[in-house]
Order: C-alpha cells, then sequence, then structure tokens
C-alpha cells in the first residue's frame, strides 16, 4: 500500500471517528448522515433541504435524492415516503471509481457499527459484496459495500420499523 493510500486510509478513519463522536449521534436511533427522522414528512423535507436533485419510484416508495457532504465524501441521501406519507427509509450512498476506498469506508462504518451495536448475524462478505443487517427494535440498519470493475458504491441506510423485518419474522 503506498503513503498516499495509507494516508487516505487513516483520514477516513479519524473523520469517521470524530463524525461518530462529534455528532454525538446513537447509531440505534437516527441516522448520523441527516438531522431527519422517521417522523419527518415530505413537507419537513422540502422546507429544509428544498426540491430534490431527483426522485424516483422505489420498492419503499416515492425516493428524493439530495446532494449530501457525509465523512467529508460528496454523496447522496434518499429520502422515501410510501403512499400514506410516512418516512420508509433513508440512505447515504457514496460512489468512487476506487474500489479499495469503497472497502474502506465500508470498513470503518462497519467498526463503528458494530462497536455501537455489536456484532450482526447476518452478513455477506465476497469479493464484490460485503452487507451487514443489525435488526432493531427502532428499525434495520443495513450497510453495504458493492465493488466491480464498473460500479463502486458503499451504502447506509436506516428503515423504518415498519418497514423492517425483525429475526423472529425471519425465522416463521
Amino acid at each position: 500500500m503506498n503513503a498516499k493510500k495509507i494516508i487516505t486510509s487513516i483520514s477516513i478513519l479519524t473523520i469517521t471517528v470524530m463524525g461518530f463522536v462529534a455528532c454525538g449521534k446513537d447509531l440505534s436511533s437516527d441516522p448520523p448522515f441527516t438531522t431527519f427522522n422517521f417522523d419527518t414528512t415530505y413537507d419537513d423535507m422540502i422546507k429544509e433541504l428544498g426540491e430534490p436533485d431527483s426522485e424516483k419510484e422505489s420498492y419503499y416508495g416515492n425516493a428524493y435524492n439530495y446532494s449530501s457532504d457525509y465523512l467529508d465524501l460528496q454523496g447522496n441521501v434518499q429520502y422515501a415516503f410510501d403512499e400514506d406519507g410516512h418516512m420508509t427509509n433513508m440512505t447515504w450512498a457514496y460512489f468512487s471509481e476506487d474500489g479499495e476506498e469503497i472497502t474502506d469506508i465500508y470498513n470503518d462504518l462497519h467498526k463503528q457499527l458494530q462497536n455501537s451495536l455489536g456484532k450482526t448475524k447476518e452478513a455477506t462478505n465476497t469479493v464484490t459484496n460485503l452487507a451487514d443487517i443489525w435488526r432493531l427494535d427502532s428499525g434495520n440498519i443495513e450497510l453495504a459495500a458493492i465493488v466491480t470493475s464498473d460500479y463502486n458504491v458503499v451504502m447506509f441506510t436506516y428503515l423504518s420499523p415498519e418497514y423492517s423485518t425483525s429475526s423472529e419474522e425471519l425465522e416463521e
């Protein structure tokens, strides 16, 4: 690993740790990448952020995307609302041409989540796909990274309790 990559990795780790400490957010409740929570309405979102950069229909409802700076990285935050206007999920995504950068960010976030929430029982760890799910009463938290020759992304998602699946439900 060359010096630039080591410095980048250390910087990302430091920023991640400082972000979680400085924000003082409990990772099990509200996402550290936004001030919103699951009580936030569409109107609240528009009032605070203005019109979205883009919108689309998603599995969880209408999704609205905004550019967002988190961990000193320019990514996107997506807020999705169901047909009744309830927020279903919030996702921060960061794309990069550098797969190693994505893996480093994933590993740093994973470590923070694991320190806060404990070890997950659901994990995927392949060459091109890293993913973990923490199933909590306050809603599922999902962390995923996809690293391929054409596509590199890390995604950090908080799902509302109504759209989360508990471990018990999976066993049924």
